[in-house]
């Protein structure tokens, strides 16, 4: 899954490099805001069953009921088309009103009427997807979410290379006609996966009563937390152009502004978490199998590894992104402006990350309302102080939010795994240590001249202070001590 993982992740960040090269900074600002609207039908229809049909299958599979398991998935996939149908109607039918009224942007009226009948086949496909997951099988998840990247880029560059077209709006309208052929082709092969992979069992499905029980205290809440997390996060996307011409820019940089620091730098941001995204995911199964058994040690020793992993890996990562961010985004993007935002957002590294692998232990031990309640706060929390900040502290508003959000919601999740689990943390061996380990190579190698104005002599400096901070942390670490 890391592999398919860096492969995907590599795949759209040359995909968002071709995609800024021809629509430029402000085309980015709008194609931002039309995928923020669809992220929150994407989230709704997907969250939640994708969930159920990890937990139902697993929960029945471990118990050595087969045949319940099979059928708890049918009925999975079943309701996620279902659910996709209905939030395709609506998401068509209410594209002028989302344009109009919440993003004050018609240009993303069209684009968002495109991707509407996706989303029937976008849930069956994240449903599929977690009975894989269920099966600790990931080659066929990634061979879906590859050949996702491979058609949506594939088409967005035909469409680009043949039709050229002339406008903003016809130039994002292109961009998601390729999100939606993706989806689609996505879909056949996940059935395709899937039929094959059931058949294994050899068994006839054995009817669930009750199963509309089963689902709910597991989908309702994650579902109601993605639709209330990615409405809010739709309604501050909106705000964020909003609060920068209140600031005083122009029509054109406030879409630029919001361009750069969500489509370049925060792209960047997130593009190391490629390796500890699928331990996140892969954790929930095996979470829920030991609350099913009963694992209480189990439960803390995998809670405490997995902290320990996320920190000695995304604290490297923060450094490295203080040190090189500048040459890096002019590297990639050929702009200096997405590093120095990159630079300043870098210290949340460590937050976001952890969330991430915090939230995936939290549904496999059954806190999907915790996880709710949480989010909720902090989505909340994010949309007041886009409105209060950004009119007086424009772009830097922005920033300040997501370290404020970051903070918060990181706090909020683990202190709650800390009260369930009662994991501990090694102050020194799990923050100080590694922090240490990887300053010493980026503060020497930071004072030696750039070779070339590129970036790619930063490069090879990144790899040098990763090699020096392996082989440090390797001898300098210092053994738990067992309670």
């Amino acid at each position: 899954m890391s592999f398919s993982a860096l492969l995907i992740r590599s795949m759209g960040m040359m995909f968002r490099v071709f995609l800024t090269d021809t629509i430029g900074a402000e085309g980015i600002g709008l194609y931002q805001l039309i995928m923020s609207v669809y992220l929150v039908f994407a989230s709704v229809s997907t969250a939640g069953i994708s969930l159920c049909a990890t937990r139902l299958f697993g929960d029945f599979y471990s118990a050595g009921k087969i045949s319940r398991a099979k059928y708890s998935v049918e009925r999975c996939i079943l309701m996620a088309f279902l659910s996709g149908v209905i939030l395709s109607t609506i998401m068509f039918l209410a594209s002028d009103i989302f344009a109009n009224y919440l993003l004050n942007e018609k240009r993303t009226a069209p684009a968002l009427r495109l991707l509407a009948p996706s989303l029937p086949f976008m849930a069956v496909s994240a449903c599929i997807r977690g009975y894989f997951v269920a099966r600790r099988k990931t080659l066929q998840t990634s061979g879906e979410q590859i050949l996702e990247q491979i058609i949506e880029m594939g088409v967005f560059i035909f469409v680009f290379s043949y039709y050229r077209p002339s406008t903003l709006e016809a130039s994002c309208t292109a961009a998601v006609f390729g999100t939606s052929a993706a989806e689609f082709v996505s879909f056949i092969y996940s059935i395709l996966c899937y039929r094959l992979d059931i058949k294994r069992f050899n068994c006839r499905s054995e009817r669930v009563n009750s199963l509309f029980r089963l689902v709910m205290p597991v989908a309702l809440p994650v579902t109601a937390n993605a639709a209330l997390r990615s409405g809010l996060s739709a309604a501050e996307n909106a705000l964020i152009p909003y609060g920068l011409k209140r600031y005083g820019s122009s029509d054109s940089n406030a879409l630029a502004q919001y361009g750069i620091i969500s489509g370049m730098s925060m792209t960047v941001l997130v593009f190391p978490s490629v390796f500890i995204i699928p331990f996140a995911m892969l954790i929930v199964p095996e979470i829920a199998e030991a609350v099913v058994l009963k694992h209480n040690k189990g439960i803390k020793h995998m809670t405490e590894k997995m902290v320990s992993i996320t920190l000695l890996y995304s604290i490297p990562v923060t450094v490295c992104f203080i040190f090189f961010a500048v040459p890096l985004c002019n590297m990639i993007f050929g702009n200096e402006q997405a590093g120095t935002y990159l630079a300043v957002l870098a210290p949340v590294v460590p937050l976001m990350y952890m969330d991430s692998v915090v939230d995936g232990i939290l549904k496999g031990l059954n806190e999907q309302t915790s996880y709710l309640i949480f989010n909720t706060i902090d989505s909340a929390v994010r949309v007041l102080l886009t409105y209060i900040l950004l009119p007086h502290f424009g772009i830097y508003g922005v920033i300040a939010v997501i370290i404020i959000s970051e903070l918060l919601n990181t706090f909020l999740s683990v202190a709650r795994l800390i009260k369930i689990t009662s994991f501990r943390l090694c102050v020194f061996d799990d923050i100080i240590r590694p922090l240490i380990c990887i300053l010493i190579p980026c503060l020497f190698l930071r004072l030696l001249p750039e070779s070339d104005v590129s970036g790619g002599s930063s490069i090879i400096k990144i790899i040098i202070a990763i090699l020096f901070y392996l082989l440090a942390v390797k001898y300098t670490k210092i053994s738990r001590t067992e309670s």
